[in-house]
Protein backbone atom coordinates (compact mmCIF):
# COMPACT_ATOMS: atom_id res chain seq x y z
CA UNK A 1 0.00 0.00 0.00
CA UNK A 2 1.10 3.45 -0.68
CA UNK A 3 1.65 5.93 2.06
CA UNK A 4 -1.32 8.00 0.85
CA UNK A 5 -3.72 5.05 1.23
CA UNK A 6 -2.39 4.32 4.72
CA UNK A 7 -2.94 7.95 5.73
CA UNK A 8 -6.51 7.91 4.34
CA UNK A 9 -7.27 4.64 6.14
CA UNK A 10 -5.77 6.01 9.35
CA UNK A 11 -7.85 9.19 9.14
CA UNK A 12 -11.01 7.17 8.39
CA UNK A 13 -10.29 4.97 11.42
CA UNK A 14 -9.71 8.03 13.59
CA UNK A 15 -12.97 9.62 12.36
CA UNK A 16 -14.86 6.39 13.12
CA UNK A 17 -13.37 6.27 16.63
CA UNK A 18 -14.36 9.90 17.26
CA UNK A 19 -17.91 9.25 16.00
CA UNK A 20 -18.22 6.25 18.34
CA UNK A 21 -17.16 8.37 21.30
CA UNK A 22 -19.55 11.26 20.58
CA UNK A 23 -23.16 10.82 21.57
CA UNK A 24 -26.44 12.68 21.32
CA UNK A 25 -29.91 12.51 22.83
CA UNK A 26 -32.61 11.19 20.52
CA UNK A 27 -36.19 10.03 20.31
CA UNK A 28 -35.95 6.41 19.22
CA UNK A 29 -38.52 4.06 17.77
CA UNK A 30 -37.33 0.48 18.16
CA UNK A 31 -38.81 -2.77 16.86
CA UNK A 32 -38.60 -5.36 19.66
CA UNK A 33 -39.71 -8.20 17.38
CA UNK A 34 -36.71 -7.45 15.14
CA UNK A 35 -34.01 -7.52 17.81
CA UNK A 36 -34.72 -3.92 18.93
CA UNK A 37 -33.74 -2.57 15.51
CA UNK A 38 -33.92 1.20 15.25
CA UNK A 39 -36.77 2.14 12.89
CA UNK A 40 -36.56 5.92 13.50
CA UNK A 41 -34.07 8.23 15.20
CA UNK A 42 -34.82 11.93 15.74
CA UNK A 43 -32.22 14.00 17.61
CA UNK A 44 -33.91 15.95 20.44
CA UNK A 45 -32.42 18.04 23.23
CA UNK A 46 -33.46 18.05 26.88
CA UNK A 47 -36.58 20.20 27.20
CA UNK A 48 -37.85 19.54 23.67
CA UNK A 49 -41.27 17.92 23.34
CA UNK A 50 -42.78 15.27 21.13
CA UNK A 51 -46.36 14.11 20.64
CA UNK A 52 -47.70 10.63 20.01
CA UNK A 53 -51.04 11.09 18.21
CA UNK A 54 -53.51 8.41 17.20
CA UNK A 55 -57.18 7.65 16.70
CA UNK A 56 -58.48 5.15 19.26
CA UNK A 57 -59.67 2.07 17.35
CA UNK A 58 -62.76 1.30 19.50
CA UNK A 59 -64.05 4.74 20.45
CA UNK A 60 -62.85 6.41 17.21
CA UNK A 61 -61.64 9.42 19.19
CA UNK A 62 -58.44 11.43 18.86
CA UNK A 63 -55.77 10.94 21.53
CA UNK A 64 -52.47 12.77 21.98
CA UNK A 65 -49.76 12.04 24.50
CA UNK A 66 -47.34 14.94 24.95
CA UNK A 67 -43.89 14.13 26.31
CA UNK A 68 -40.70 16.04 27.09
CA UNK A 69 -37.10 14.90 26.80
CA UNK A 70 -35.43 14.71 30.22
CA UNK A 71 -31.75 15.11 31.00
CA UNK A 72 -30.09 12.66 31.22
CA UNK A 73 -31.90 10.91 28.38
CA UNK A 74 -35.39 9.99 29.53
CA UNK A 75 -39.08 10.79 29.07
CA UNK A 76 -41.34 13.04 31.12
CA UNK A 77 -45.12 12.74 30.67
CA UNK A 78 -46.47 16.29 30.15
CA UNK A 79 -50.15 15.79 29.32
CA UNK A 80 -52.65 13.49 27.70
CA UNK A 81 -55.29 14.95 25.42
CA UNK A 82 -58.43 13.18 24.19
CA UNK A 83 -61.73 14.17 22.68
CA UNK A 84 -63.79 11.58 24.58
CA UNK A 85 -63.60 9.03 27.39
CA UNK A 86 -64.49 5.37 27.14
CA UNK A 87 -63.27 1.82 26.82
CA UNK A 88 -59.49 1.60 26.54
CA UNK A 89 -58.92 5.36 26.51
CA UNK A 90 -56.50 7.03 28.93
CA UNK A 91 -57.85 7.85 32.39
CA UNK A 92 -58.98 11.27 33.54
CA UNK A 93 -58.29 12.45 37.09
CA UNK A 94 -60.26 14.92 39.20
CA UNK A 95 -58.18 18.01 39.86
CA UNK A 96 -55.79 17.24 36.99
CA UNK A 97 -58.22 17.35 34.07
CA UNK A 98 -59.33 20.49 32.28
CA UNK A 99 -61.30 21.23 29.14
CA UNK A 100 -59.74 23.03 26.11
CA UNK A 101 -62.37 23.27 23.39
CA UNK A 102 -63.10 19.71 22.27
CA UNK A 103 -60.12 18.33 24.22
CA UNK A 104 -60.08 16.87 27.72
CA UNK A 105 -56.53 17.52 28.93
CA UNK A 106 -54.97 15.54 31.77
CA UNK A 107 -51.94 17.14 33.43
CA UNK A 108 -49.46 14.29 33.88
CA UNK A 109 -47.26 16.35 36.21
CA UNK A 110 -43.99 15.85 34.28
CA UNK A 111 -43.81 12.34 35.71
CA UNK A 112 -40.74 10.38 34.55
CA UNK A 113 -41.76 7.29 32.57
CA UNK A 114 -39.79 4.47 30.97
CA UNK A 115 -39.76 3.73 27.26
CA UNK A 116 -43.19 2.44 26.29
CA UNK A 117 -44.67 -0.03 23.83
CA UNK A 118 -47.33 0.83 21.26
CA UNK A 119 -49.21 -1.45 18.85
CA UNK A 120 -49.49 -0.20 15.27
CA UNK A 121 -52.87 -0.67 13.57
CA UNK A 122 -53.84 1.06 10.30
CA UNK A 123 -57.11 2.43 11.69
CA UNK A 124 -55.21 4.36 14.38
CA UNK A 125 -53.24 6.52 11.92
CA UNK A 126 -50.43 6.73 14.47
CA UNK A 127 -47.83 9.46 14.10
CA UNK A 128 -45.23 11.22 16.19
CA UNK A 129 -44.61 14.95 15.90
CA UNK A 130 -41.36 16.57 17.02
CA UNK A 131 -40.18 20.15 16.63
CA UNK A 132 -38.09 19.02 13.66
CA UNK A 133 -40.02 16.24 11.96
CA UNK A 134 -43.24 14.23 11.82
CA UNK A 135 -42.97 10.44 11.75
CA UNK A 136 -45.74 8.59 9.94
CA UNK A 137 -45.73 5.25 11.75
CA UNK A 138 -48.21 3.88 9.22
CA UNK A 139 -45.25 2.96 7.01
CA UNK A 140 -44.74 0.06 9.43
CA UNK A 141 -46.73 -3.14 8.79
CA UNK A 142 -50.01 -3.54 10.71
CA UNK A 143 -49.46 -5.47 13.94
CA UNK A 144 -45.98 -4.05 14.50
CA UNK A 145 -45.07 -3.37 18.11
CA UNK A 146 -42.86 -0.33 18.63
CA UNK A 147 -40.97 0.88 21.67
CA UNK A 148 -40.88 4.67 22.00
CA UNK A 149 -37.91 5.88 24.00
CA UNK A 150 -35.33 8.60 24.50
CA UNK A 151 -31.72 7.42 24.48
CA UNK A 152 -28.16 8.65 24.33
CA UNK A 153 -26.79 7.20 21.13
CA UNK A 154 -23.32 7.20 19.60
CA UNK A 155 -23.19 9.66 16.71
CA UNK A 156 -22.38 6.96 14.16
CA UNK A 157 -25.82 5.35 14.80
CA UNK A 158 -27.50 8.55 13.68
CA UNK A 159 -25.63 8.47 10.39
CA UNK A 160 -26.37 4.76 10.03
CA UNK A 161 -30.11 5.44 10.55
CA UNK A 162 -30.07 7.84 7.59
CA UNK A 163 -29.07 5.04 5.20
Amino acid sequence: MTRRILIILGLAGLLFAVLQGLSFSALTIRLPDEGDRLAFVVPLKAGERFTLAYRHSVEKTAVEGIFQVADPAGILAVETRMTSVGTGLPNTFAGRTRREGEWMVVDEGMAPIPAFRFFIVKINKTRIRTPHRELDLMVLPPGTIIVVGVERLPLYLYFKSLL
